[in-house]
């Protein structure tokens, strides 16, 4: 519901005019169901379900949680198979044999004399056929170790990035939400000036008409009702962008009509302590539950690059069949052995890499009180935004009664024949500057509510109609 006495002088036909360049339906759009309803929870789901930095963000989940199983298979084990068949030819003179040489002393002429022929061929060609399971397993890598924690780490990171996301994106689709609102709002203010305008106008040629006024207020009746024509088109083509932004955000057809369910409303913000408010930032802002485990990701890359020093202990075991073919001199064959690696000099890569984590590590420290400082910060400021501007939207709204009798007021005299219509158009000038001014502060105000909630970690609990959400 709109504040009472926001738009009292409006004529049926405004929300027709409305309809037809936001999206917001008069009577036979809504009629005819060709304008999408949508709620600002409905905009808020919408915008997590579609937008692209909430679904990045959870697709980077999927990632880190593939980083995580990849780091994990270092110490689970490995088991492959491999079956072969081959046919080789070997020249036995490359391998360093050479049975065609004198065998030394008598002995070549011995064998000679038996018929025993010495020329063997220099290559020989034959099948070798192996099949064979290798099972190999890490017994001890602190390095390996180290990095599976840091990806496990790097996991919960990815998810507090996504809610990061969703907040940020909670936010926009809110703030989007707000401009459109705010955007209708000031359409039908331009037209309910386009109103008042035309009945000055009528007002002025029917005293012309009995000799009360002159041509020059028919004249000046009629600038001041161009003027507003033209900021009701004006108004006309920033309602069109918010609407096409916030179909964007929310997941929408660019070109889809929609009808806002949820107005502008004055809903006075009531505060808790700033302290209180700071503590439940620190608890719920997931920027900082990001920063913790940046922190505790770069430690343990520190103690994987610093692991890289010991030594890392395995076994491999391979069992399997040999021979020609499968069915040709096929005999079971194993071999069994544990390794032990020791790194004993690598050129100082192991000192680089150590110092590089270091220094990641001090960056994330870093970063984590520049995020506390940042948090508190925002709650600081929405607070005090948040205080000015409740003040200005009851002065405003203040401002803008008195205008309206103001205007009541000069449209007596004129209408009397007491003074020309100048008091009357500037009386107008001054109530359509009171009405702008109530809306734009109304505006501000909501974003402000939104800021706090976003300061608070809250944004998608956030409410128009309700202080916060639980």
């Amino acid at each position: 519901m709109r504040p009472r006495g926001s738009f009292s002088t409006y004529v049926p036909g405004v929300l027709l005019v409305v309809g037809l360049v936001t999206g917001l339906p008069g009577p036979a759009h809504a009629a005819a169901g060709e304008a999408r309803p949508l709620s600002l929870e409905a905009a808020i789901d919408g915008a997590l379900a579609h937008n692209v930095d909430a679904l990045l963000a959870r697709a980077n989940e999927d990632d880190a949680a593939g980083q995580r199983v990849t780091a994990r298979a270092a110490f689970l084990p490995h088991l492959s198979g491999q079956v072969s068949q081959q046919r080789r030819q070997t020249n036995l003179a490359a391998q360093g044999f050479d049975f065609g040489s004198d065998l030394g002393g008598g002995a070549g002429d011995a064998l000679a004399a038996t018929g025993i022929d010495l020329n063997f061929p220099t290559t020989v060609t034959y099948n070798v056929f192996d099949a064979r399971a290798h099972l190999r397993q890490t017994l001890f890598d602190y390095s390996a170790w180290q990095t599976y924690k840091q990806a496990k780490v790097g996991e919960r990171a990815a998810r507090a990035r996504s809610e990061v996301a969703e907040e940020q994106v909670a936010a926009q689709a809110e703030l989007d939400y707000i401009a459109l609102a705010s955007a209708n709002a000031e359409i039908e203010a331009a037209q309910a000036d386009i109103d008042q305008a035309e009945a000055l106008l009528k007002l002025a040629r029917d005293q012309e008409t009995v000799g009360v006024a002159t041509g020059l207020d028919v004249t000046r009746a009629r600038s001041r009702l161009a003027e507003n024509r033209a900021r009701l088109a004006q108004r006309r083509t920033e309602a069109a962008r918010a609407r096409i932004r916030l179909a964007r955000t929310v997941g929408l057809p660019l070109g889809t009509p929609i009808r806002l369910t949820d107005a502008l409303v004055f809903r006075p913000m009531p505060l808790g302590s700033v302290d209180g408010d700071i503590a439940t930032a620190f608890g719920r802002r997931a920027e900082l539950t990001m920063a913790r485990l940046r922190i505790d990701q770069s430690s343990h890359a520190l103690a994987s690059a610093k692991g890289q020093r010991l030594p890392t202990v395995g076994v491999e075991a391979a069992y399997g069949e040999s021979g020609n073919t499968p069915g040709e001199n096929a005999r079971p064959t194993y071999a069994v052995g544990a390794t032990l690696n020791v790194p004993i000099f690598d050129g100082g890569a192991i000192s680089g890499r150590v110092d590089s984590a270091a220094s990641q590590l001090n960056q994330q420290r870093i970063r984590f009180r520049d995020t506390q400082d940042e948090v508190e910060a925002d709650v600081r400021t929405s607070r005090e935004t948040l205080t000015h501007l409740d003040a200005q939207v009851r002065a405003a709204r203040s401002n803008e009664t008195l205008a309206e009798q103001e205007l009541a007021r000069s449209q007596d005299r004129f209408a009397n024949g007491v003074t020309d219509n100048v008091e009357v158009v500037e009386a107008q000038t001054s109530l359509a500057a009171a009405r702008s001014r109530r809306i734009n502060a109304l505006a501000e105000f909501t974003r402000a509510r939104i800021n706090r909630a976003a300061a608070l970690g809250r944004a998608r609990q956030f409410s128009l109609n309700h202080p916060m959400r639980p």
